[in-house]
């Protein structure tokens, strides 16, 4: 039998969680540095903390406010419900030897399902085949790795509120041996009424690790919390706050984007973006990322040069259509 007290339910959850209170005490866990919460050192699964969108890599990757769409699903689950009817989006970087990371995504609305959207997404880091050697380095053939995850969306508005989730089988494999695992994000957007701004809060990468042969290693779980804000027309700012649980760090982004024309609804249009981050000791070389972005036809074509650690930059490039 249908239970007439689940509407009721869920809406009262989005109420508590939409509290100004909520929202402040995500933000203290954040920015004030923890004590011991693990016992783990530092988490496995680093392809999860790469980006899978250029436009959000060029502003340091900072999106837990401003993700909007199908590229939400990796920083923001919520912003899937500012969707349309229907979007898709493919990514690739090319990394160091030999190395890619590739993300593609989908997403529709839902129909007679409330306004709900829904997303799905694969995400991949394959290694090149590598030179295996022994104890007393000869050679011992070459085998391949890779990393991967796929993961299933969903969102829905309530009024100027957003909440969504996206879950996630991960899959890991280096010569053969395979560890699998599952994962959950969470996330929510709220729009301030009467200022162009909004904010957000995600949990992104929350479940019990990979399971390899004999050991399980823990995921980047990470809470996210992020403004935007639009002090005049065509100008956007983002400020996010990323606390790794595991691996006891805050990282912090700035990120700028100035629409030369165009809007974001509009069908054509050209951006500039740029981003500092910090916290984790960057260089002041290796803090900034840089990018641009081209709509044409409803068609957003982004590229981004960003820095991964010490071995240099990374340059992605991202298409994404709405239907």
């Amino acid at each position: 039998m249908k239970n007439k007290n689940t509407p009721d339910m869920l809406n009262r959850m989005v109420y508590l969680l939409s509290r100004p209170w909520a929202f402040g005490a995500a933000l203290l866990f954040v920015l004030i540095p923890s004590t011991k919460i693990s016992s783990a050192l530092e988490s496995g699964a680093e392809f999860l903390r790469i980006d899978t969108d250029a436009r959000a890599g060029a502003m340091a990757s900072a999106g837990a406010a401003s993700a909007s769409g199908i590229s939400a699903m990796a920083y923001n689950p919520a912003g899937i419900a500012s969707m349309g009817r229907g979007e898709g989006t493919i990514s690739h970087s090319a990394w160091y030897l030999g190395s890619a990371h590739d993300f593609v995504g989908a997403g529709v609305t839902l129909p007679g399902a409330g306004g709900w959207r829904a997303g799905l997404s694969f995400n991949r880091l394959s290694s090149g085949s590598m030179e295996g050697r022994g104890a007393n380095r000869t050679r011992t053939g070459g085998y391949t790795a890779y990393d991967q995850a796929v993961g299933l969306g969903l969102a829905r508005r309530y009024g100027a509120y957003s909440v969504g989730g996206t879950v996630k089988y991960i899959e890991s494999s280096i010569a053969g041996v395979k560890g699998s695992g599952y994962a959950v994000d969470l996330g929510m957007k709220r729009a301030i009424r009467g200022v162009p701004a909004s904010v957000g809060l995600s949990v992104q990468n929350l479940g019990p690790g990979i399971k390899y042969i004999s050991q399980r290693d823990k995921l980047p779980l990470s809470v996210s919390a992020g403004i935007m804000f639009m002090p005049v027309a065509g100008f956007m700012l983002n400020l996010d706050a990323k606390r790794y649980v595991y691996d006891k760090y805050t990282a912090y982004s700035l990120g700028t984007e100035y629409a030369l024309f165009g809007s974001p609804e509009s069908m054509s249009g050209l951006a500039l973006r740029g981003g500092l981050m910090g916290g984790h000791g960057e260089s002041a070389a290796g803090a900034f990322t840089a990018g641009a972005g081209i709509k044409l036809l409803n068609a957003d074509l982004d590229y981004a040069m960003s820095p991964e650690g010490k071995l240099g930059s990374v340059q992605r490039i991202t298409l994404k259509k709405k239907f």
